[in-house]
């Protein structure tokens, strides 16, 4: 088994359906994730694979066969957008998801960190659990009411925030994908007509971009999903194409460079300036916890959580989490012909925050060994869900547990 990184570059777009069914609002629509889940672009390559196998073998495979010769795990993935045109995806080329810890106000000229601090009362409630009684909550300085973050930002944006900089409204605008509603109705073949009740419409995701009334092709932009793939070396395929999404829209399997992966100099640089005795962790993927929030390997002990994290010795507290409304994630294992158990997801864009127990500060070593990591369990891990990504904090309190 290789390493094989790779971009699937969509061509036709993208509709990846939710859970709400086709006819759940009377209007026989179909509604779409708003980014692919990484298990549907496992699923994607598993079949260009399978399918390619069995082009230069020769044969068909069964259900069977798909189970046992397409075995292939998904590691890190991430979106990306370059101009149309340009010859190779780069880093500069990544987007992220906007971390929940930045916060858009109306009034204000930059966007808001939003900086855990201890607490000074009780949750309303009964107070059955101290350890989560006591994590830090979300402290804003500034009043306001808030904006609709941007879904993605640039790399430039995110590593300036996760290096504990600052951003302008303007630079932290963000991108998000344009989507659209298309409408398909069913013919009958003896009668040319449509069929009565067959009417039926769903969202598209748009991954290529063009500025309205803009007839230049180097002004429109494409979107991908970059991603680390453990397989046989006869994959990928070399411009082979694939389908993505419940549409079974074309996408291409390109080959990319190892460096669309690697962690930013310009972060580890800012961890070995100052060294920081916080750490903020950023979900860059959806991640299955078997506690729901709570990260795997993390106990209450007393009035804190304790745990351990890849790459980073002795025990750690975790001191807040900024998770927003969970995602539900199911879908359907074409191998076994059964769906798959729904699952509560914590969101991309999610915020841990750690200190350690020995009060040491955080090395650029760890940040370097943190950077994409994978926090839960295999049986998840392996499908591409529960990378994270580490980030400057500096806690402002130091509390004695």
């Amino acid at each position: 088994m290789t390493a094989h990184r790779f971009a699937l570059v969509p061509r036709d777009g993208l509709f990846c359906k939710d859970g709400r069914g086709w006819y759940s609002n009377g209007l026989g629509r179909g509604h779409g994730l708003a980014w692919p889940f990484p298990s549907t672009v496992l699923g994607a390559l598993r079949t260009a694979f399978g399918r390619a196998v069995e082009a230069k073998e020769q044969r068909v495979f069964t259900r069977d066969d798909w189970t046992t010769a397409t075995q292939i795990i998904l590691g890190p993935s991430v979106a990306l957008r370059r101009r149309l045109g340009e010859e190779r995806w780069k880093d500069s080329h990544r987007l992220w998801p906007v971390p929940a810890d930045a916060l858009f106000l109306q009034e204000a000229d930059e966007v808001n960190r939003l900086a855990p601090v201890a607490p000074t009362v009780s949750m309303l409630g009964r107070d059955d659990a101290p350890a989560r009684e006591r994590l830090w909550r979300p402290d804003l300085l500034d009043k306001g009411k808030p904006e609709t973050a941007p879904p993605w930002w640039p790399e430039e944006a995110f590593v300036t925030w996760l290096a504990g900089g600052t951003l302008t409204k303007e630079d932290g605008k963000g991108q998000a994908l344009t989507k659209r509603l298309q409408v398909h109705v069913a013919i009958d073949p003896g009668l040319g007509t449509a069929k009565d009740g067959a009417l039926y419409s769903r969202d598209i995701l748009e991954t290529l971009q063009k500025p309205g009334g803009v007839c230049d092709h180097r002004l429109v932009f494409e979107w991908a999903i970059a991603g680390v793939v453990t397989a046989p070396e006869t994959f990928p395929p070399p411009a082979s194409p694939a389908t993505l999404g419940g549409s079974g829209g074309l996408a291409w399997v390109e080959p990319i460079d190892e460096a669309v992966f690697t962690c930013p100099n310009r972060l580890i640089a800012r961890f070995a300036e100052r060294p920081p005795t916080g750490l903020r962790l950023v979900a860059v993927t959806p991640l299955i916890f078997d506690e729901g929030w709570l990260p795997d390997g993390f106990v209450p002990r007393e009035t804190a959580y304790y745990g351990t994290l890849p790459g980073v010795e002795g025990d750690l507290i975790l001191r807040a989490a900024f998770v927003p409304r969970p995602l539900a994630v199911g879908g359907w294992d074409m191998a076994t012909g059964k769906p798959k158990r729904t699952q509560r997801l914590v969101p991309p864009g999610a915020v841990y925050f750690f200190e350690r127990v020995d009060r040491k500060p955080f090395t650029p070593d760890q940040a370097q060994a943190l950077w994409c990591t994978a926090l839960g369990h295999r049986e998840h891990t392996s499908q591409g869900f529960g990378r994270v990504v580490p980030g400057i904090w500096q806690p402002k309190d130091q509390p004695t547990c």
